[in-house]
């Protein structure tokens, strides 16, 4: 009984949010029906955990789960999955609801499911998916998550002999939970043009090594902590063969190889090929073919909307999206900026942290990615805007030679204080803006 109040009362509300709030609701009616019955995922009939597919990590979820619902769909399958990236288990219910019927009955063949890293334990108990891919497990909003040994430990409560997990072969934390499941799948990327090296100095951080903690050696580098790497103490590195992997990448044809055949690549950055060959593996395991994944692949448009152009002040601005918690998204977009070899103006905004009460102000993430690549490539005038970490962000690009000269600080990145800056800047040269929120939403 509280199952069917459960289910009415939230297919209600759904309902209206549909009618009055369209776009809205991806995740409070399922808040509402797990609050009337907190087992409400677990009673749900018809649904087939042979065809349940998780995917969690730090990085990369979103994109990932949609690629694999489209080469699913694609492949003739009605699939679940919750592609506004509502991940905590209130989003998952949510999806979950949207095809079940008033007799409780899923209607779909598949479920496929991003998951909040934190929070896929209890996800799992209520829905154990037979397959669960994980991109990588990084540093990642400290506030909540403290460093990643926490989501470690997280990960490890899922682990069973009737999983199969697919882990990153190029990110240690990952690869080392290859031994924990019933069957471990690899996946990687072969180093290409875009891999890179990383000197040893003062602002480069170390990774320790998840089996033995001692530093990590990385013979090279395709995004931030991630690619060819060994631990000289213990031994335990990403040097055995991987099961999926990315060769023969051409970012200017977006095209890639893997297993011998040729995908589309509808990106030009590394970071989404992992993305990519992580997808391809899990719907290869499901027994789609690569015909039906190569014609999915080729079809497959970037749905989230974090690289865009636009026209401000006369200039023309790029809008790089990161995850301002996140140092490997960051250097990932400083890395895609730096590419560019001309001069140009660089915005970064970085403020305080507003999810949790009190607000946190925490000035240390500017110092766990390394900005040299764009002070190379051409620097005219540099800029930090926040409310509250402006100064403390540009005195992290002081310590690596940035010119004091060219720099601007900003009160605030709302579009009226960027327009204004924008026009005191004379000359036409491209400005890249690097923040979480864009001006013109503020």
């Amino acid at each position: 009984m509280r199952f069917y109040l459960a289910l009415f009362t939230a297919k209600f509300i759904l309902k209206m949010l549909h009618i009055f709030a369209k776009g809205r609701g991806t995740f409070f009616p399922g808040k509402i029906a797990l609050k009337i019955d907190p087992k409400f995922i677990a009673h749900i009939k018809g649904i087939d955990t042979a065809r349940t597919v998780f995917v969690t990590g730090t990085n990369g979820k979103s994109t990932t789960i949609n690629l694999v619902n489209h080469i699913l769909t694609g492949a003739g399958l009605k699939v679940s999955s919750n592609l506004k990236g509502a991940n905590m288990v209130t989003g998952v219910a949510t999806a979950l609801l949207e095809d079940t019927t008033m007799s409780g009955r899923l209607t779909t063949e598949a479920i496929a499911m991003e998951v909040d890293e934190r929070f896929i334990s209890l996800v799992m108990e209520q829905l154990p998916a037979k397959y669960v891919g994980i991109t990588n497990v990084q540093k990642d909003q400290a506030q909540r998550n403290g460093e990643p040994s926490y989501i470690m430990d997280r990960l490890r409560k899922i682990m069973s002999k009737d999983l199969t997990l697919f882990v990153n072969k190029n990110e240690p934390n990952s690869y080392s939970l290859k031994d924990l499941a019933g069957k471990a799948i690899s996946y990687g990327v072969a180093e290409n043009s875009s891999s890179y090296h990383k000197a040893d100095d003062f602002f480069s951080v170390s990774m320790p090594c998840p089996c033995c903690h001692n530093p990590l050696v990385f013979k090279s580098y395709n995004i931030e902590n991630i690619g060819q790497f060994t631990c000289p103490s213990c031994g335990f590195g990403s040097e055995e063969a991987v099961d999926y992997l990315v060769e023969k990448v051409d970012f200017e044809g977006k095209t890639f190889t893997a297993g011998g055949n040729e995908y589309a690549f509808n990106f030009n950055t590394e970071y989404f090929l992992y993305c990519y060959i992580l997808a391809i593996a899990i719907t290869k395991e499901l027994g789609v073919s690569t015909e039906d994944i190569s014609k999915a692949l080729k079809e497959f448009k970037d749905i989230r909307g974090r690289l865009e152009t636009k026209k401000i002040a006369g200039k023309t601005l790029h809008y790089i999206k990161m995850k301002q918690e996140n140092s490997e998204t960051t250097q990932s977009s400083l890395n895609l900026i730096a590419k560019d070899k001309e001069d140009k103006v660089f915005m970064i905004g970085y403020d305080e942290y507003l999810d949790f009460y009190p607000p946190l102000v925490i000035s240390f993430y500017p110092f766990d990615y390394d900005p040299r690549g764009i002070l190379k490539s051409g620097v005219k005038n540099w800029v930090c805007m926040s409310t509250a970490l402006g100064r403390s962000t540009a005195l992290r690009f002081l310590y690596d030679g940035f010119d004091e000269d060219n720099m601007i600080i900003l009160p605030d990145s709302t579009e009226k204080t960027v327009e204004e800056a924008l026009k005191k800047i004379p000359g036409k040269e491209p400005v890249y803006l690097v923040e979480e929120i864009p001006y013109y939403k503020k």
